[in-house]
Formats: C-alpha cells, structure tokens, sequence
C-alpha cells in the first residue's frame, strides 16, 4: 500500500475509535453531573449538557460518522488491495484475475477488521468507561460542529428513530416495575461495582445498600413494641422516678400519666432534666412540670420520613401509632441509624464483667460468663449443658418469651437473682443469692 492510502486508513481508525469512545462516554455520564459542570463554566461542558439532553440525535451524529468513516477505510483499502495484491497473486500463484481480486480483498479486510475491532472499538470503549466525564466534555464541542454539519441527515434519523421506537414500545407488554424499584436495583449495581473495584470499603457499601432500603422499609419493621417501652411516671416521686432511669440506662424516657400505661404518654425527660429537677425543686419535684413535648408516627410510615422528620423537628424519640390511633411502639433517630451502619454500642452497651462478692450474695455484670460463676459458687453443675462462655444475661433470659426487666427476681437452678439494672432490654447487672430470696417476696420461678 502506499504511505497515502496507509495514512488514510489510520486516520480512518482513530476516527472510529474517538466516535465509539464518545459514545459510550456519553450514554454512561449522568446528565446531573453535566448540568454542575456547567453552572462552574467548565470548557464543554454545556455542549455536553445539549448532546445528553437529546439523546436520540446525539446516537444518530456517531452512527453516523462511524459508517462514513468505515467507508472510507472500506473503499481505501479495497482499492489499494486490488491495485496491489491481484497482479501478484495472478502471477506467482496463476489464479485467475476474478479469483486473485477475492483473494486480494480477504488479505486486507481479515486483518483490517481485527484492527478495527482492538484499536476502533475494544480499547475506547474500556477507556471511555473509566473517562467518561473527561471524554464526553473534551469531546462534545466537536461533536456538536459535526452534527451541525450533518443536520439534516441527523433530523431524519432522529425522526425515524422516534417512531419506531415508539411504535415498538406500543406492541412489547406494558413494565410491570415501577421506575422506583428499577432505580433501586440500578444503584445497587453500580454499588457493587464500585466495591469490586475497591473504590468503596464494604461499610460504605453497607451503608449506601441499606440507605436505599429506608423507603420501603416501614416504621413498625424497627420499632420498639409498646410493652417494652420503659416509661417514667408523671405525678410519681422524683426518687422513684430516678430508681427508673437507673435501673434502665438510657437517657430519654416518656412520661405517661398511670404507670406502664403507654395509651397514656403526654412526651418525654431526659436524665438531665430529672437531675435539674432535683436540684431546683427539692422540695416536691414531679416530672409533669418539665415535660418535653414528643410527636407520634403512623406505623406505615417509611423510615427515611420518619427520620426527615424527627431531624427536622430535632427529636431524638417518637411514638409510634396504629391505624386506630393507639400506641404501638417507639422509635428513635438511633434504631434508624442502626439499619444503615450496624449495632451502635456505647460504653453501656458493653455488658459489664465485674464480680463483687457481698457476704454469701454476689453482684455480677451481664457479661460476666457461667464459667466465671461456676467457679465462684463452686457448683461446676451449674447451667446445666450451657458452654461455659454463656453471659448471665443470656443464662437469666434463656427460655423466656419477654426479657427479664429491673427489678425482676427468678430462681434459676437454686440461684435466686434480682434483676438490678437493664439497657436495651439486656441485664447489665444482677444481684445473686445461692441461699434464696433474702427479703422473701413472690417470685418468678423458673428452672431450666
């Protein structure tokens, strides 16, 4: 071939290459990111921005060139290979004139397709993938000169595409997704890809996939059920109530009127607040007089509202109702939390592990494990088959329906145990007596 032809031919190639680059750069740039880059002025980005806004037109401008380009290469090359190639195959192999154009064409379009196949499409388009911004952007003036160029060839494409495109769409059966759930499972990929390529750490992915989740959750799928709520009582003394807040461990309770009744909640204190009380009301404190106001959720309500809104009004706690108007539950800013990054453990939500022997009685923490108490009772047989990692919280709540509460007492194999503290329905200290109820009152017996 001579250097003219073999110039055209490359020229040919990189053209086809920039035009499959740019449109792959272009269907996979989110036109919200085109529309930024455009408010900060940057160099192509609003022609970008026209070419994305019109995608139809857009597709036709590069279909478009890649076949004019192809034909090009296609006639070039053809040309060059029948001047050149037919004569010697004619006259060293002594095939026909007829036999040696074939011959001739299969020696050029062969290899020249597999060029165009490596160097007009695979590598661009890989390329394109991770540059699409800097390539659509750098690109899309010259884009936009050439489709100028070809408009009116471009206006008919653009037409016909959009009709049979519509007409299309008018026999296939109608989607049966919503545009909501398909834009879910579209993040969610483009998620994973990310974490494939290790552009994201596994908790940042967690985080993205169960925000995605808030939506179509509900409030009643994380809420605290109404009997587990721990209230304070409004009109009851100061002390009882700090005996609550105490034995409970958190530092937010609701305030209902009858105690443990959650139909009767008129809002919410927080620990500072009773402690505040104690301090400027010594005399007769009840909790009704700081009463903070709390709002109530319907149970249907997505998680990501729900959270909108106890931002927006700067609660940490809501209640939750039924469709009847009764209370159902609780929810707070952290159970919602919870669901995009996991348990939040605090310095309480780590059971304790002391042990304090007090004559024959011993206050234990809830982490505190059955070999540890084994040891200390000297009675290896206790627990029965339970491993001896087993924490006293799991050995007190095994086999019960509803978690033990402050202030519960239970026998459980000849051990009599007062519940003396719980958080987040977990026994973070116990006190234990192997010679029975040393106040004899009623108690909730059990054995395992």
């Amino acid at each position: 071939m001579s250097l003219p032809v073999t110039v055209t031919i490359i020229a040919m190639l990189l053209l086809n290459a920039l035009f499959a680059a740019y449109e792959l750069a272009l269907a996979s740039v989110r036109i919200d990111r085109l529309k930024n880059l455009a408010e900060n002025k940057r160099r192509g980005a609003s022609a970008a921005l026209w070419m994305k806004s019109r995608m139809e037109g857009s597709l036709a401008v590069v279909q478009l060139g890649i076949t004019l380009v192809g034909a090009v290469a296609a006639a070039v090359s053809g040309a060059s290979a029948d001047e050149s190639l037919s004569p010697l195959f004619q006259k060293f192999l002594g095939v026909s004139e007829s036999f040696s154009h074939v011959l001739s064409l299969i020696c050029v379009v062969i290899p020249l397709s597999a060029v165009t196949i490596i160097v007009g499409e695979l590598i661009p388009k890989v390329l394109a993938i991770k540059n699409s911004e800097w390539v659509c952007v750098t690109f899309s003036p010259a884009m936009w000169v050439f489709n100028v160029m070809v408009y009116p060839a471009v206006l008919v494409f653009e037409y016909s595409t959009k009709f049979f495109v519509a007409v299309v769409e008018k026999l296939l059966p109608s989607k049966n997704s919503d545009d909501h759930t398909t834009g879910l499972h579209e993040l969610r990929a483009q998620v994973n890809l990310l974490r494939a390529s290790q552009v994201i750490g596994m908790q940042e992915e967690r985080i993205i996939l169960q925000a995605s989740r808030l939506s179509t959750m509900k409030v009643e799928d994380i809420m605290m059920p109404e009997d587990d709520i721990v209230m304070a009582v409004a009109d009851a003394p100061l002390s009882e109530n700090l005996v609550i807040a105490h034995m409970d461990l958190h530092t937010r309770f609701p305030v209902t009127i009858a105690k443990g009744d959650p139909q009767l909640i008129i809002g919410y204190v927080t620990f500072k607040d009773m402690v505040l009380l104690a301090k400027t009301h010594p005399g007769n404190p009840v909790l009704r007089e700081i009463v903070r106001q709390i709002i109530s959720l319907p149970r249907d309500m997505s998680l990501s509202e729900a959270l909108r809104r106890m931002i927006a009004e700067h609660l940490h706690l809501a209640l939750v109702r039924g469709d009847d108007g009764k209370v159902v539950g609780m929810i707070t800013q952290e159970d919602i939390f919870e669901e995009l990054v996991g348990d939040i453990e605090d310095e309480f939500d780590r059971l304790p592990r002391h042990v304090s022997p007090s004559g024959h009685q011993v206050v234990v923490g809830g982490g505190v494990m059955l070999g540890q108490l084994r040891e200390v009772f000297k009675r290896p047989e206790l627990g029965g088959t339970a491993l001896a990692t087993t924490t006293v919280d799991h050995w007190l709540n095994s086999g019960r329906e509803d978690p033990l509460r402050g202030g519960d007492m239970v026998v459980i194999d000849g051990i009599w145990a007062q519940v003396r503290k719980v958080r987040r329905r977990k026994i973070t200290e116990a006190l234990l007596d192997p010679l029975g109820d040393p106040y004899k009152q009623p108690m909730k017996s059990s054995s395992h």
